[in-house]
């Protein structure tokens, strides 16, 4: 009865993880003096980082208030102005982007940088670090799903915070 209880705890904190999805704030780097696309530049790839600054052109969706139609146009800008992007389109898919070495929180940061901030749940950060991890016995993935929460959950250095939903009345 106790093993079966146990279990149904284990079971529970895993639906609650999987309810509490993690973002990176950008805000938070705003509120502590630092430049978050100069901290994501960081994590690109040699060739991107290599590009920075070179003109592009990029395509832009435009929205007609009017009609409700959305087109694209195409604008010159400067690589990496938006460097997710790059990061998502490019440097995630290449290896080392994560290293089996890497501190926890840094794979976590580069997990939602490479999905471009999308807001996810634990479990599913931790699926993606088992791709960069072929034998599973990376220290990110050792950890017990309520001890990544833990660290996660304490980071004072990487801006992961918990993505709270707004309550619709």
């Amino acid at each position: 009865m106790e093993e079966w209880m146990e279990d149904q705890e284990d079971q529970d904190l895993v639906e609650r993880e999987e309810e509490t999805r993690y973002f990176l704030d950008v805000d938070w780097y705003d509120g502590h003096n630092l430049s978050f696309s100069d901290v994501v530049q960081v994590r690109m790839c040699e060739q991107c980082q290599a590009r920075l600054g070179e003109e592009v052109e990029e395509r832009y969706p435009v929205a007609d208030r009017r009609t409700g139609r959305v087109t694209y146009e195409v604008r010159r800008v400067k690589y990496g102005v938006r460097p997710m992007a790059v990061i998502r389109d490019c440097c995630s898919r290449k290896k080392g982007f994560i290293t089996t070495e890497m501190p926890t929180l840094e794979a976590v940061f580069r997990i939602l940088l490479a999905n471009a901030n999308q807001p996810m749940p634990l479990e599913h950060i931790r699926e993606q670090l088992r791709e960069w991890c072929p034998t599973g016995r990376c220290q990110w993935l050792l950890l017990p799903l309520d001890v990544l929460s833990r660290v996660v959950e304490r980071d004072q250095f990487y801006g992961l915070r918990r993505h709270e939903l707004a309550e619709v009345p």
